[in-house]
């Protein structure tokens, strides 16, 4: 089986204002991560974020293969669910052979929990939780824990 060279974890806010709505972009190789915001229109709270990160750490090159090798499961499992008033979460997946798949699931974040999880470990400390990958545990109220 071809190995996974890149992934691309694409989302968008869904129903929402305008103010308040967006697309953004995750990037993921065995050396970097990318993260991309576009709010549809920028404002003071809602403003584009931008940022990459390129590394030969060892460390982050284990937890890339970490994230590579629960892809297939995710792919394989079969969507079932619909929500039409959250964004989609596309998956863009490029493998060394340069085949490519792309799918679109019509779910919440919780769905992917167990491989956001594992990707948000490679979001460098200084920088906020990429959107599309926010699951119902980044909103937990500080009286529920």
């Amino acid at each position: 089986m071809a190995e996974i060279t890149r992934i691309v974890i694409k989302g968008s806010s869904g129903y929402c204002c305008y103010d308040e709505a967006f697309n953004d972009k995750v990037t993921i190789t065995q050396d970097s991560i990318a993260y991309e915001y576009v709010p549809y229109q920028e404002t003071d709270i809602n403003p584009k974020r931008k940022w990459s990160y390129k590394t030969n750490s060892p460390i982050f090159k284990m937890k890339y293969d970490e994230v590579a090798g629960m892809l297939p499961g995710i792919i394989e499992r079969g969507v079932e669910e619909f929500c039409t008033d959250i964004g989609g979460i596309e998956f863009n997946i490029t493998y060394s052979d340069k085949t490519k798949f792309k799918e679109t699931y019509w779910v919440p974040g919780d769905y992917f929990e167990e491989l956001f999880i594992a990707i948000k470990s490679l979001v460098p400390e200084c920088e906020y939780t990429p959107a599309v990958l926010l699951t119902s545990e980044d909103y937990e109220e500080e009286g529920d824990e």
